[in-house]
């Protein structure tokens, strides 16, 4: 799974897709698999009340649409829009950082923040 994420992540620089949660200052080592900078230990396990759905709806489509689809629909991972997953903030939390099935854990690789506005956007959805 690792694999065909790089693989999407280098195609998109090859195509010159742009990579919006990357820094222009950040290193080859600071982003982690699917190219989302990685956290300080300071920022595992944080989980903020809230998120900002416009900026959760581009690291959606920068990051999550590869696997979930877009608007959520579901691809090689379920369906997101409408899932009830959503709804239980500790089932949400627990597969966003432990992975699960396909999914790979995103505890180190994604701000708690970023989440939330992921998680933000995808509540608008049905």
């Amino acid at each position: 799974m690792r694999k065909l994420l790089s693989s999407i992540v280098l195609w998109m620089a090859l195509l010159g897709i742009p990579a919006p949660l990357i820094s222009p200052d950040a290193h080859a080592g600071d982003v982690g698999a699917q190219g989302i900078p990685k956290n300080s230990s300071s920022d595992i396990g944080q989980k903020p009340t809230s998120g900002d759905s416009n900026r959760g709806e581009k690291l959606y489509e920068a990051s999550c649409i590869v696997c979930h689809g877009p608007r959520g629909t579901g691809g090689i991972g379920p369906r997101l829009a409408g899932n009830s997953v959503l709804s239980n903030e500790k089932i949400f939390w627990t597969v966003v950082y432990e992975g699960q099935h396909a999914m790979p854990p995103l505890n180190g690789v994604i701000t708690g923040q970023q989440m939330a506005d992921i998680r933000a956007w995808l509540l608008t959805l049905r």
